[in-house]
């Protein structure tokens, strides 16, 4: 299975194509939204999304968001006394999507694709194909947020014109 993933500095979220359309994929709350923020709970375990954003308040020193902007460079990001880079934050993103995507669908994740921004320079799409590697899947393919959102409404017309005439 094939799964696109809007990495976004807010939220990021992950998609699908099953039965001829494109479905959006819940995560574990049913939120098709994943907030893209990463931290440690009490047990030194990590925490991705909803959960990470609810202890953003409580513990900030614990948690991570707005690390998308430092992908591609050498900025250190801290959750406690480790040091962390935007790709490897990046990649708790990347991993949650694959398995909320792999607990909806019962299927394996075996291709990603990730939308960037079409400012993206080379550093920081190669820093997002690292944050792939770091999470265990190879992203097959980088494209620009607006070419995949032209991609989508031009599919989306030609499946209404189809709806109309046939």
């Amino acid at each position: 299975m094939i799964l696109g993933i809007d990495l976004g500095t807010t939220n990021s979220l992950g998609a699908v194509f099953r039965n001829g359309q494109v479905e959006l994929v819940p995560n574990a709350f049913g939120d098709y939204l994943t907030p893209s923020v990463v931290g440690m709970d009490a047990n030194g375990e990590m925490v991705v999304g909803k959960v990470a954003k609810e202890r953003l308040i409580t513990f900030p020193d614990q948690t991570v968001s707005q690390f998308k902007r430092f992908m591609g460079s050498k900025h250190d990001l801290y959750i406690g006394d480790r040091a962390y880079k935007a790709e490897e934050l990046s990649s708790f993103i990347i991993r949650k999507l694959i398995e909320d995507a792999e607990s909806y669908t019962g299927e394996k994740v075996e291709e990603v694709i990730v939308s960037v921004p079409a400012y993206f320079n080379d550093s920081q799409r190669y820093a997002t194909k690292l944050a792939g590697q770091l999470a265990g899947i190879k992203i097959e393919r980088i494209i620009n947020e607006p070419s995949a959102a032209a991609l989508a409404r031009h599919r989306f017309s030609q499946r209404s014109e189809e709806r109309r005439v046939g």
